[in-house]
């Protein structure tokens, strides 16, 4: 692995700068929070029932708890005796003394009086027995797993009240180039940028923070005090990373006492990507990530460099590769590994339509990139890599 300025021009694997990435960052901060607050956070300790559930034998329907064969006298005392029977709600606990439920479709109560009706009967399939969904101590959620809906109910289900997560890693977007327009059309002098708006978006499918995003013209030295004055876990710049006159994110490295570890990776599009640490107030090195220009060559590098980061922090193992079987056959790039957006069917991986650097409407259909080290045919197996959903 590169990891010095003077070894700039050379190219590294795609899958080498990835596992760089994601050893680079540490295992993030932890913070309690209130489970209305987990939606979505990353779990960060072993989450476990503090109850069995149910806590309790319960009904799964509305209807009666009863006692014996019948006919039964309604009653509201807690212990059932025999031929007695007690209202019920769904999720309600059975009295002591019950043997079976009633269902409300299943009885006719005159009075304090209860009958079945003709050819029902009370059963038990409709008592959910104490613990058989999970028992007292039971491990509900690991480090690293995505909190959602419903795992949040099973934990309040089971006595919880504040969890522990990872902290939302805090990254900032500095958009740069003297020719963008943040709104309006485009003109001969001006394009359109699409980075901007969609970047802090992917950022906050992966978990993170996003920081307002700063736009600064072709200036590195503008670009370097806004790299030393960000308070964020992770600095991402747009743009200059080429090797043109206006080509500014060495440069901002260097003023700002930076590193540049890397400057160019084997895949297609992205190649021009770039990594770097500068170090923040504190002495900290913070990781600052160079994507390109073209809009989709940003995507693969945010994907590549930032997402494996974000995994790391939120106390997650590397984004792992699927391996598919190819519905068409596939050209390698120009070298190294080539990032072909699509998605996955019946058939297999299928290459979506408009896949260039500069292009957004190929990605715009798909939900992964289809990972080629070489020309496949159809059949043939590849690896994937899944979009943030």
């Amino acid at each position: 692995m590169v990891t010095d300025h003077s070894a700039t021009h050379t190219e590294n694997s795609w899958e080498q700068v990835r596992q760089f990435a994601y050893s680079f960052a540490h295992k993030g901060r932890t913070e309690v929070i209130s489970l209305d607050a987990a939606d979505k956070r990353m779990c960060a300790d072993n989450l476990v029932a503090l109850t069995s559930l149910p806590f309790a034998n319960s009904s799964s329907m509305d209807g009666w708890a009863v006692n014996g064969n019948g006919p039964w006298t309604l009653t509201t005392a807690p212990q059932l005796e025999i031929d007695q029977a007690s209202i019920l709600t769904t999720g309600a606990v059975l009295p002591v003394g019950a043997q079976a439920i009633l269902r409300t479709e299943d009885g006719v109560l005159v009075g304090d009086h209860l009958t079945a009706n003709t050819n029902k009967s009370a059963n038990t399939e409709d008592i959910r027995i104490a613990g058989e969904e999970c028992q007292m101590g039971q491990t509900l959620c690991t480090p690293g797993a995505t909190l959602n809906r419903a795992l949040i109910g099973l934990l309040a289900a089971t006595g919880n009240d504040q969890i522990k997560v990872f902290a939302q890693p805090c990254v900032q977007v500095i958009v740069t180039g003297d020719e963008l327009l943040a709104s309006g059309l485009p003109t001969r002098e001006h394009v359109r940028d699409s980075l901007g708006i969609q970047i802090p978006m992917w950022l906050k499918r992966m978990g993170a923070q996003v920081l307002p995003v700063l736009y600064i013209g072709d200036q590195a030295e503008e670009i370097s005090a806004a790299l030393i004055a960000s308070p964020a876990d992770i600095v991402l710049t747009t743009g200059g990373t080429a090797a043109s006159a206006k080509d500014h994110f060495i440069d901002a490295i260097s003023f700002a006492g930076g590193e540049v570890h890397f400057d160019s990776v084997a895949v297609r599009p992205g190649h021009p990507m770039k990594f770097a640490a500068v170090p923040n107030p504190a002495g900290q090195q913070i990781p600052v990530v160079g994507l390109p220009g073209n809009p989709l060559a940003a995507i693969v590098a945010l994907i590549t460099l930032v997402q494996p980061m974000l995994n790391k922090l939120l106390g997650q193992q590397l984004q792992p590769l699927i391996p598919v079987t190819t519905a068409r056959s596939l050209e390698a790039g120009k070298s190294g590994t080539r990032l072909a957006p699509g998605w996955v069917t019946d058939s297999g991986f299928m290459p979506a339509e408009f896949g260039g650097s500069a292009m957004l409407r190929g990605l715009s259909t798909s939900t992964g990139f289809g990972v080629i080290d070489s020309a496949v045919n159809s059949g043939e197996t590849i690896a994937f890599l899944p979009l943030p959903d």
